[in-house]
């Protein structure tokens, strides 16, 4: 009776527990927010999850997002930043004919390493990427070659690269996806040269033999730009913008507010007058715009998991009082779950394929019995170990008879129990019929 009466409190205390986490937001994040480019991926950088997915795993053109493995290779290979590099005839001709944004770097032309970079990462030039490629690779196709085993030692399994620009012409053998363009650029970011190259808005470039002007550089990232205000985020740094016909509008950004750091990867956006003012908006922007304000203004950091709740109990062996006990989780567990909707549930669910079903006794308060999924409605958001939440003896009688239980129940001594038997009937028989030899011969004969 007081088994049945200690199960019934546990169950009570479980549902007690389940329903405790009840809180007012969606169940599903993605169904939160509507956006209009095909590809999005938000993720907290500070934990790893990824709070917003849309298409992140659908290869697409990269276009000048290309240039941060471009950018990479070029801080990783060359030793000196200063180094002068000749701009190649074959480096620069053709680019205007496909309406590659550039730095107007002329043929013969000299430039550092360094002044490139800047070419590079701020207006996004082409010329600036081929020259770059040539010079660290030898030539553009074994930079290529480079740039793709780069991304291969990141874990990139769905990006392929064709030149050191983005620009595709329409090929669509040059391709990648968000969930890798997010290893990408947190590998890039962790590069202080990079992180400062990503962030500059404005540049000058000096005078050259070739070029007797001041070349202005302004970051096509009208994010950073406060002039821009259909786009401007001022807690948004870097990374890369991207355009061309096959992959539309491209932009990677990072963002940090009240101590919440994402990065937001839109990719293949479109261009049209949003607010009827007779202007074309970059939709890769207005979304990320969008996406941030969101994020910061609903997503929060709320502890999910305490160590005093019961997720499960479990069956106890070798112990002569109890016969369950619960489990509960190893640590307390904060998530970034979203707020301010009226419907949903935040729930700890026991993993099947990883939970015991029974322990044996003794068991120590604290030992690892299992482990437990925090669902956010259908979105999984921590897993957590479960626990033993107290300490249970065990019985050496109990777990002996236990050990004799299971013996008996092995095929072998199934077999020696039965081959025991017979030769104990034989034996018996055998005593049967010694006795009746020795009865006959006690039996005292007639004599006729």
């Amino acid at each position: 009776m007081k088994k049945i009466i200690c199960v019934l409190l546990t169950v009570s205390l479980i549902l007690t527990a389940f329903f405790s986490f009840s809180v007012p937001a969606s169940a599903s994040f993605n169904s939160l927010l509507e956006t209009e480019a095909d590809v999005v991926m938000l993720i907290n950088t500070d934990t790893g999850d990824v709070i917003f997915d849309k298409n992140a795993s659908k290869r697409t053109a990269p276009a000048s997002l290309t240039k941060i493995v471009t950018c990479m290779l070029v801080l990783e290979n060359c030793d000196d930043l200063n180094t002068l590099v000749t701009a190649k005839r074959e480096c620069i001709e053709g680019l205007y004919a496909l309406n590659a944004a550039t730095a107007g770097i002329v043929a013969g032309e000299q430039l550092t390493v360094d002044e490139l970079l800047h070419c590079l990462m701020i207006p996004s030039a082409a010329d600036a990427a081929n020259i770059l490629a040539d010079f660290i690779g030898g030539s553009m196709d074994n930079f290529v070659v480079m740039m793709n085993d780069f991304v291969k030692k990141l874990g990139c399994e769905n990006t392929n690269f064709i030149n050191p620009s983005g620009l595709d012409n329409g090929d669509t053998n040059m391709y990648t996806t968000a969930e890798d363009l997010y290893k990408i650029t947190s590998y890039a970011l962790k590069n202080p040269q990079f992180r400062e190259l990503c962030s500059i808005l404005k540049y000058q470039i000096r005078p050259t033999e070739k070029y007797p002007n001041i070349r202005y550089l302004n970051n096509t990232n009208k994010m950073l730009n406060s002039a821009y205000k259909d786009y401007y985020c001022p807690y948004v740094y870097g990374v890369k913008t991207g355009t061309t016909g096959l992959a539309g509008h491209c932009v990677i950004t990072t963002a940090s507010k009240n101590g919440y750091n994402y990065m937001l990867i839109v990719l293949n956006a479109p261009q049209y007058d949003i607010d009827n003012d007779g202007v074309e908006e970059n939709v890769a922007f207005t979304d990320s715009k969008k996406i941030y304000e969101w994020a910061f203004n609903n997503i929060v950091l709320t502890k999910v998991t305490s160590k005093t709740d019961i997720v499960t109990v479990v069956d106890v062996k070798y112990n002569w009082k109890k016969d369950h006990i619960a489990l509960v989780p190893e640590e307390e567990i904060s998530a970034l779950v979203p707020t301010g909707t009226e419907t949903a549930s935040l729930q700890i669910r026991p993993i099947e394929s990883e939970t015991a079903k029974t322990v044996n006794a003794p068991i120590k308060k604290g030992d690892v019995i299992g482990k437990a999924e925090v669902l956010y409605g259908d979105e999984l958001v921590a897993t957590v170990n479960l626990v033993a939440s107290e300490d249970i003896s065990g019985s050496v009688i109990l777990r002996i008879g236990g050990f004799l239980g299971f013996l008996f129940r092995t095929t072998i001594m199934k077999i020696l129990v039965c081959l025991a038997v017979v030769l104990l009937a034989v034996y018996i028989l055998l005593i049967v019929r010694r006795n009746r030899i020795r009865a006959k011969r006690r039996k005292p004969r007639r004599i006729k």
